[in-house]
């Protein structure tokens, strides 16, 4: 709401010391070059599996990321055929709460591996295995997308890094990064 949070700072944290005290790990961005749009989203997806693929052994979870319910169907299309690694859709257009809890309990206990999703797993969804994030559409603010990359970065024994991947062809990505 842009209104200023009244309280004093009790401490700050730097991203840096944050990651030599093993709070975050490092983010690898993976850049997608496709300048059609009627094929950006499948690219993305493809360069989105294919690290998941390289990463199977460690159990990471892929989360593609939209701005809308709409846009989540469809980019679901380009996923849809990966069955090995049950993809999922995870927003508010699923009305039922019971579906919502199924799909995040798949998610979880490393059923799906792939989730399409709408702001649905951002603030107070704690998942160490989500390390990989296809933005098929972009944040509209740095500090959001900052936000975001957060529940990419958590630290956990035997995981990996995360990996970004985004179409730098697309000139409100290439602004944001």
């Amino acid at each position: 709401d842009d209104k200023p949070i009244v309280g004093k700072r009790l401490f700050t944290l730097s991203l840096r010391h944050a990651q030599e005290q093993g709070y975050f790990k490092q983010i690898h961005f993976k850049p997608v070059l496709e300048f059609d749009p009627s094929r950006k989203d499948m690219k993305i997806a493809e360069a989105a599996v294919e690290q998941l693929r390289k990463e199977a052994h460690l159990g990471h979870i892929l989360m593609a990321r939209v701005e809308s319910v709409a846009r989540a169907e469809e980019v679901f299309e380009c996923y849809r055929g990966y069955t090995e690694f049950n993809p999922v859709q995870i927003h508010t257009g699923i009305k039922s709460k019971t579906e919502r809890d199924q799909i995040r309990s798949k998610l979880l206990s490393g059923e799906s591996r792939i989730a399409v999703c709408v702001d649905m797993l951002g603030e107070g969804f704690d998942l160490p295995e989500l390390k990989i994030a296809a933005f098929h559409d972009i944040r509209k603010t740095l500090a959001v997308t900052l936000q975001l990359a957060g529940r990419f970065t958590r630290s956990k024994p035997q995981l990996g890094n995360a990996t970004f991947i985004a179409n730098v062809a697309d000139l409100e990505v290439k602004d944001e990064l």
